[in-house]
């Protein structure tokens, strides 16, 4: 589960993806790029998520 602190992190860090992915050119980079929106996609909209923080 994600902390308030944990959220603000993970959303700052979508935006900066999204952002990196609208100007890259290289496919594969976008690629990469896309797997990691994916992930944090995952992590900021899963049901329960929020409240509790990530085991490491």
């Amino acid at each position: 589960m994600l902390t308030e602190e944990e959220l603000a992190i993970f959303e700052y860090e979508l935006i900066k993806l999204m952002d990196e992915y609208r100007k890259c050119v290289d496919q594969s980079l976008k690629l990469k790029i896309q797997e990691d929106m994916t992930w944090l996609k995952t992590a900021i909209f899963s049901p329960g998520m929020h409240g509790q923080t990530i085991e490491n």
